[in-house]
Order: structure tokens, then C-alpha cells, then sequence
């Protein structure tokens, strides 16, 4: 399984996503829900979305990981 991760601006604060097999999920309040941002984002709808590592997902939200 590889899970890809992403940040996304337009959440207040900005949120960490997650695809893992065509499931797309936000953290955010401290728990994954899901969200429409990143398929938005790859039909080129959604311009508030950037792909980062898992290194960088691991610094971003550290309590998704946890």
C-alpha cells in the first residue's frame, strides 16, 4: 500500500491529507475525516493543495503519525 500525503492551505489552520488506495482523508481536530480536496486537486479544481514526503507529512502533523 502506498499512502501519498499532502498539505492544504484552504483549512483554518492548514490540514495534512492522506491517499491511501483511492481513500482521501484531512487531519484535522486531531483525527482523519474524509475529503474531496485531493481529487479536486488532481483535476486541477483545487490550487490550495501541495504533495509533500512522508518526512515532511511526519514534521507537519506529527500527532497524525502517533
Amino acid at each position: 500500500m502506498i499512502t501519498r500525503y499532502f498539505t492544504a492551505a484552504d483549512y483554518h489552520p492548514p490540514a495534512l491529507l492522506r491517499r491511501t488506495n483511492q481513500t482521501d482523508e484531512a487531519f484535522v481536530g486531531g483525527a482523519w475525516r474524509p475529503t474531496s480536496a485531493i481529487g479536486e486537486w488532481m483535476i486541477g479544481n483545487d490550487d490550495f493543495v501541495d504533495e509533500i514526503t512522508v518526512a515532511e507529512a511526519r514534521a507537519f502533523a506529527p500527532a497524525a503519525f502517533s
